[in-house]
């Protein structure tokens, strides 16, 4: 696995967004693929939100997708395949750990699982999918706990 982190943030954070990107693709048994993390602000975020989804506020994370893929379907591409880029809003995430009385590592851990689910198809729009995608969250969420 080949992951990309880019923009600031503090070495621990990086690592943790590494990891979880390699253990949830691990977990999900995609092949070796490469993906982008990119660290935004919430000026930056709010710009591509409005930009790629017509929403025009701050969100937590946005996934851009490089491959045609269906969730649960694995990767259509050979082994090496760029998966696509997430943005992540830091700050964002910061202030939703404490509104979900959640620890900050914890809230961007699930953010990337997020992103991640997303750059292999996976999507929320109906409830039947959303509750396949929290699922699958749930799932990758306790597999990680378990390694700590």
């Amino acid at each position: 696995m080949i992951i990309n982190v880019l923009g600031m943030a503090c070495p621990r954070i990086k690592q943790l967004c590494k990891q979880t990107s390699i253990k949830t693709l691990e977990f999900l048994k995609t092949p070796e693929v490469e993906l982008s993390i990119k660290f935004v602000s919430p000026k930056e975020i709010k710009r591509l939100n409005k930009e790629f989804r017509q929403i025009d506020k701050v969100t937590d994370v946005l996934s851009f997708p490089a491959t045609n893929t269906k969730a649960g379907q694995g990767v259509d591409g050979p082994d090496g395949t760029y998966l696509g880029d997430m943005a992540l809003c830091l700050k964002k995430a910061k202030q939703q750990a404490k509104e979900y009385n959640n620890t900050y590592f914890a809230e961007v851990q699930k953010l990337v699982i997020h992103s991640v689910l997303h750059l292999l198809g996976y999507d929320h729009i109906s409830d039947e999918d959303y509750v396949v995608m929290n699922a699958k969250e749930q799932e990758i969420l306790h597999y990680l706990s378990q390694g700590e």
